[in-house]
């Protein structure tokens, strides 16, 4: 079977929907299937993160998602402009992967998947008449409706499976989960506190994109209290994105410039010893489909402390692995984070029970089985 994945943002950045597509791209691998990858690449720029495992067509095209998420943070009408700037940028992408594919009518493969680009995925269907998998790494909009009912399956996890079947039923909607490959993710010697001189502080640690829903402003104010009552913490904030810059002034504005780490990005096999290194593993956002960095540090042995929004309550049960707080209520986030603080052996005790939980549930080459199935059912 030969499968082609369409993601827009691989080549430019590695968020939730960009590393699924890679992951279960190597377990589809591995179970025989032939993979390859259409992506985008900015119009002036390299390609900030090549794909060197499968064989890859990159097309060029305005790169405006960081700036859209800038404006997307401002008040009206520039809220406005940044959904526009987001359009401009995935309908020209759209409109040329047509045009390749167009040309090359001698293409060989079975099926297309595409990462949450519904317009394209209702023109591909109209174009080629061959089966599209259409996978939602967020929730869809109604008026996508129509688009989303032309393709031969949709995918997702989290809550936007229960979004996506409101909208167009149970029939074509399915389940596939995001895997954690916990020989990768798990307790890790490492020299991190050395590294950063963080000797017998508690560390706090957040995995993720520098961007509006990650709420990383809540996370910083939040933290800013806490330090009022618990002085020997660190705050550890690992990833990149557009909202960096006003990350590190809020830090500054705030004075907490002593208890708080920018890292930056950081690959898996860093990754897990950053999670390795923490004490609690932190999550602000006004949403999250499914977050694959909650079942990172799952898989690393680390409670949770994370808001009450989307999917999280599918990964984290309030006082079995961890705490869910109301978003944006910093007494509720400070309590969650004293109680583990103060209780070494429920911390200990809920991140033994994370891993158990991750290594019984999720894996990449189950999801992998269970999408392959789909593939076949809808190829009958």
């Amino acid at each position: 079977m030969k499968i082609t994945f369409i993601n827009r943002g691989i080549g430019m950045f590695r968020g939730g929907g960009e590393q699924f597509d890679l992951n279960i791209a190597k377990a589809l691998q591995q179970l025989g299937c032939v993979v390859s990858f259409i992506v985008g690449k900015p119009l002036f720029e390299k390609v900030k993160y090549p794909i060197t495992e499968f064989d890859v067509d990159y097309v060029a095209s305005p790169y405006l998602r960081d700036l859209s998420q800038k404006l997307e943070i401002s008040g009206f009408p520039l809220r406005q402009v940044g959904y526009r700037v987001f359009h401009f940028d995935y309908m020209v992408f759209g409109k040329k992967v047509v045009k390749l594919l167009g040309k090359d009518r001698n293409r060989n493969f079975d099926v297309i998947q595409i990462c949450g680009l519904s317009s394209l995925a209702s023109e591909l269907v109209d174009e080629l008449k061959i089966p599209v998998v259409l996978r939602f790494p967020g929730p869809p909009v109604i008026n996508q409706k129509r688009e989303i009912e032309k393709c031969s399956a949709v995918i997702s996890s989290g809550d936007t499976v229960n979004r996506l079947r409101n909208i167009v039923g149970n029939n074509n909607v399915f389940d596939i989960p995001p895997g954690i490959n916990s020989n990768t993710f798990k307790p890790t010697a490492n020299k991190v506190r050395e590294k950063y001189n963080i000797k017998n502080s508690k560390l706090l640690l957040f995995v993720g994109r520098f961007a509006p829903l990650k709420n990383l402003d809540f996370l910083i104010t939040a933290f800013k209290e806490l330090l009022k009552e618990r002085k020997n913490i660190k705050l550890l904030l690992v990833g990149e994105g557009p909202l960096e810059k006003q990350t590190r002034t809020l830090v500054r504005k705030l004075k907490v410039g002593e208890h708080v780490i920018f890292v930056g990005r950081a690959e898996n096999e860093e990754l897990s010893q950053y999670y390795s290194a923490a004490d609690i593993f932190v999550m602000s956002s006004a949403y999250e489909n499914f977050s694959n960095a909650i079942l990172e540090a799952m898989s690393c042995e680390l409670p949770i402390v994370a808001t009450k929004v989307g999917g999280i309550p599918m990964q984290v049960k309030d006082g079995e692995n961890g705490f869910l707080v109301k978003s944006d209520n910093i007494k509720q986030f400070k309590k969650a984070i004293i109680t583990l603080l103060d209780n070494n052996s429920l911390s200990i005790e809920m991140g033994k029970r994370n891993r158990e939980l991750v290594k019984k549930r999720y894996s990449w080459s189950t999801s992998a089985k269970k999408l392959k199935e789909i593939y076949e059912l809808i190829l009958k």
